[in-house]
């Protein structure tokens, strides 16, 4: 896995803001796609944004176990303030990291053990159409 990892935010009007995944993590150490469950793992990334905005930013990371019944949103999320800066227009840069402890995902189901990680960014909820995400690929977790 090569990071970082980016996708695109919409922005209405159009804008150059993205999402980044710039690392995942684990106890374990490398391999960077190969997770141990029980001793949790960490994503690390950031957000660029018009420094016009003002409001909440907020990141989550969803996993879906191929072949297996989980297909979920892991808590928690890093949400942290967007402020508006009235200075020239530029992008500003806000710092994210998720910690997931040991119990986030239950134990695979049994012959599996691959997932679909993904990361999204909303603003302000669901109620802005500021939005974008990242696919983080597959990872072995177990």
């Amino acid at each position: 896995m090569t990071f970082p990892l980016s996708g695109p935010i919409q922005l209405v009007p159009g804008g150059p803001a993205n999402l980044f995944v710039d690392s995942v993590s684990d106890p374990g150490g490398a391999p960077s796609n190969v997770l141990d469950v029980d001793q949790g793992f960490t994503v690390k990334g950031r957000v660029t944004l018009p420094n016009s905005f003002n409001g909440t930013g907020q990141v989550c990371i969803y996993a879906d176990e191929l072949g297996g019944k989980i297909d979920e949103r892991l808590n928690p999320c890093a949400t942290f303030p967007v402020t508006a800066d009235p200075a020239e227009p530029k992008l500003k840069t806000y710092i994210w990291a998720i910690t997931f402890a040991g119990n986030v995902l239950p134990d695979p189901s049994a012959g599996s053990q691959l997932y679909h990680l993904a990361a999204i960014f909303t603003f302000d909820g669901q109620l802005s159409d500021i939005a974008g995400f990242v696919d983080m690929g597959l990872y072995l977790i177990n």
